[in-house]
């Protein structure tokens, strides 16, 4: 049987061993979460500034198609009235 002095030791050993694995293993999910949290952030800015895209789109149409654009808006108006459907 080994002395308490020796299995203390190699207690504490394993406790530092399983100390830096848990410490790895936070810092690696950390790290990802990051990771994941920017990449998210960077397409919340581009879905930010897809409305803004599509309505200077829309702009751009008008101005060069005016008289399309108005019969595109009361062809949407009428189907519109349709769906909703009140007397």
């Amino acid at each position: 049987m080994e002395p308490k002095s020796t299995q203390r030791a190699q207690n504490e050993e394993r406790i530092e061993r399983m100390s830096q694995s848990a410490h790895q293993a936070v810092d690696k999910a950390a790290s990802v979460a990051s990771d994941y949290a920017e990449r998210m952030s960077a397409r919340g800015e581009d879905l930010m500034a897809m409305p803004q895209d599509w309505i200077d789109t829309a702009r751009e149409y008008v101005r060069e198609k005016p008289f399309q654009a108005l019969g595109i808006a009361l062809a949407a108006g009428y189907l519109l009235h349709l769906i909703t459907g009140r007397d």
